[in-house]
C-alpha cells in the first residue's frame, strides 16, 4: 500500500502536538494568563474543546432524552458529519459522486490534519486500488476519561460509515478491525471499494 507524497512532511512543528502533560493539565485548568497563551496552547485548546464539546453533548442527551433516542442523534450527527464532508471533496476535485481509494485517503487525511494535534495519531491513510486504511492510536471523538460514553462513539462512527457510503457509489462498505471505543489500543478502519472503481467520471478517465 502506499501513502500521498505529502506523508514525508514533518509533524514534529505541529502546534500543540508536543505539549507536555503538565502543559495540558495547565491550559486544561484555565491557569494563564492571556498575555502568556502560545499557538501551541491555543490550538491545543480549540481542539481539547471539540472533544469536549462531543462528550458533554452525549452526556446531556442520555439525561434528557434517554440512551436510546440520544445514540440515533449520535448516529444521525456522524452521518450528516462524515458525508457531508466527504462529499465536498469529492466535488471540489472534480469526482461528483464517484471517488476511490486514494481520494479516501487524501479526504482522511485531510480532516485529520486540520482537527488538532489529537487527529494527527491518525495520519497519514494508506491506499491501494481497492481499499484505504487508517491507523491511530487516539481518537477526539473518544474520551479515555469518559468510557462509558464510548458506545456514542460506536454510533457516531457508523453514521459516518454510512455518509460515506451515500456520497460514493463506488465504496461498497467499511470495515472497523479495532477501535478504542470497543476497548481496543487502538483503531484500524478500512474502506474497500468495488472493484475497478475510478473516481470521477469514468468515460473521462478511459473506463
Amino acid at each position: 500500500m502506499q501513502r500521498e507524497p505529502y506523508a514525508d512532511r514533518n509533524l514534529l512543528l505541529y502546534p500543540g502536538l508536543n505539549l507536555s502533560d503538565a502543559e495540558k493539565k495547565r491550559i486544561d485548568d484555565l491557569d494563564f494568563s492571556i498575555e502568556d497563551l502560545t499557538t501551541d496552547e491555543l490550538v491545543y485548546s480549540m481542539a481539547r474543546q471539540i472533544e469536549t464539546n462531543f462528550q458533554t453533548f452525549y452526556t446531556v442527551a442520555e439525561e434528557i432524552i434517554g440512551e436510546e433516542a440520544a445514540l440515533k442523534i449520535a448516529h444521525e450527527i456522524g452521518r450528516r458529519y462524515g458525508g457531508g464532508g466527504y462529499a465536498k471533496l469529492l466535488a471540489a476535485r472534480g469526482c461528483g459522486n464517484r471517488g476511490s481509494a486514494q481520494m479516501m485517503a487524501i479526504y482522511q487525511d485531510i480532516a485529520h490534519s486540520i482537527r488538532g494535534p489529537k487527529h494527527t495519531a491518525a495520519l497519514y491513510a494508506e491506499w491501494d486500488d481497492e481499499r484505504c486504511v487508517v491507523k491511530r492510536d487516539a481518537c477526539i471523538y473518544f474520551d479515555e476519561t469518559r468510557p462509558q460514553n464510548g458506545k456514542y462513539t460506536g454510533a457516531f462512527e457508523q453514521g459516518c460509515f454510512e455518509g460515506y457510503v451515500a456520497a460514493d457509489e463506488n465504496l461498497d462498505r467499511v470495515e472497523v478491525r479495532c477501535c478504542r471505543w470497543r476497548g481496543d489500543s487502538r483503531c484500524e478502519i478500512s474502506w474497500e471499494f468495488k472493484p475497478g472503481a475510478v473516481a470521477g467520471n469514468a468515460e473521462a478517465n478511459g473506463a
